[in-house]
C-alpha cells in the first residue's frame, strides 16, 4: 500500500514538472514573438526617416532677438553634431521634416517601452527555465565590463543608446540602453535597431556579431553603432573592419570591470573602438581625446 502511494505522488510530481515546463515554454515563446513584433515596427518607423526622441521645437519669435528668429530643434543633451541646438530653416520643409521625426521619436520611446517590459519578463522566464533544467556546462571565462567612462564618451557621439544587443542586467547599472537582449535572449536571433553599442562576448563568435551588426546596419534597421573589440591585426575580419571604418586605438589598455564593478588589470592586447554611421566626424573628435584616431582612405 506504501509503495502504491508513493508511485502516485512521484507520478504527480513529474505531471506537474512538465505541466510547469510545458506553460513556460509557452509563454516564452508569446512573448518571443510579440517582443519580434514590436522589434519590427521599430525598425519599420525608423526606416522612415529621422527619429528624434527627448527633443521639442522652439518656435520662431519674429520681434525677438536674432538668436530668436529662426525655429529651433532643442534637446537636453548635445546630439546635434556636439551642440543642444539645432536651427531650422524657415523655407522649404525643415520644420515639417523636424515634426515628422519627433512624431516618429514619440512612437518610438512608446514602442522601447513596452519592448524593455517584454525583455524584463521574458528574461525572468528564462532564468526561471534555466533553474528547472541545470546542466553541466563547461566553465566559461569571468565576463568582464566596459567601463562608464568609455560609455559616456559613445553617449556623446550618438546621443543615446536604443540598443545593446551583447549584454546584462550587470551592465546595464551604467549602460541604461533603451533596450538589451541577454545571453538567454540571443541578441544573434533578434533584430536590431536605432543607436547600437556593441562589445561581443569573450567566447569565440566575435566574427558572427560582427557579420550580424553589418548586416542590420546595411538594412537601414541600425543607424549608426559604436563596436568595442580586441584587435587581430591577422584575421580577415579586423582587416576588413579598418579598411571600411574609423577607427579608434586607446592610448591606454581600457580597465574592464569585473560583476563587482571593480576594475581589473589592463589586458596586454590592447583594444579597437570602431563607428559605423554617418557622424564620423563626431566619433573622431570624441575618442581623439583617448587615443588615435584613423578613418579609411
Amino acid at each position: 500500500m506504501q509503495r502504491t502511494t508513493f508511485t502516485c505522488s512521484y507520478s504527480k510530481i513529474i505531471v506537474r514538472y512538465f505541466r510547469f515546463c510545458y506553460t513556460n515554454m509557452s509563454k516564452l515563446e508569446d512573448l518571443k514573438t510579440e517582443l519580434l513584433s514590436l522589434q519590427a515596427e521599430v525598425a519599420r518607423i525608423q526606416s522612415e526617416g529621422k527619429v528624434l526622441t527627448d527633443c521639442w521645437i522652439a518656435r520662431a519669435k519674429p520681434g525677438g532677438s536674432k538668436k530668436h528668429k529662426y525655429p529651433r530643434l532643442k534637446s537636453r543633451k548635445p546630439i546635434f553634431n556636439g551642440k543642444k541646438t539645432e536651427y531650422l530653416s524657415i523655407h522649404g520643409s525643415a520644420v515639417a521634416e523636424a515634426e515628422a521625426a519627433l512624431a516618429r521619436g514619440k512612437a518610438v520611446k512608446k514602442l522601447n517601452k513596452r519592448i524593455q517590459t517584454l525583455s524584463e519578463r521574458l528574461n525572468q522566464l528564462q532564468r526561471k527555465s534555466s533553474k528547472s533544467q541545470k546542466t553541466p556546462t563547461r566553465r566559461k571565462a569571468p565576463q568582464l565590463y566596459t567601463p562608464p567612462e568609455i560609455i559616456d564618451l559613445v553617449r556623446v557621439v550618438m546621443g543615446e543608446i536604443d540598443l545593446d544587443p551583447a549584454s546584462d542586467d550587470i551592465a546595464q547599472r551604467w549602460v541604461q540602453a533603451r533596450n538589451y537582449y541577454t545571453p538567454a535572449l540571443d541578441g544573434l536571433s533578434h533584430p536590431w535597431f536605432g543607436r547600437v553599442w556593441l562589445h561581443p562576448p569573450a567566447h569565440g563568435k566575435t566574427v558572427k556579431w560582427i557579420n550580424k551588426l553589418l548586416v542590420e546596419y546595411e538594412s537601414g534597421r541600425v543607424t549608426e553603432a559604436v563596436l568595442l573589440v580586441r584587435p587581430s591585426a591577422g584575421s580577415k575580419w579586423f582587416q576588413k573592419l579598418t579598411r571600411l571604418l574609423p577607427v579608434c586605438f586607446p592610448d591606454e589598455g581600457i580597465k574592464f570591470l569585473n560583476d563587482q564593478a571593480i576594475p581589473q588589470p589592463q589586458p596586454k592586447h590592447g583594444n579597437a573602438i570602431f563607428y559605423v554611421g554617418q557622424n564620423n566626424q563626431q566619433f573622431q573628435q570624441v575618442f581623439r581625446t583617448i587615443g588615435s584616431v584613423s578613418s579609411p582612405v
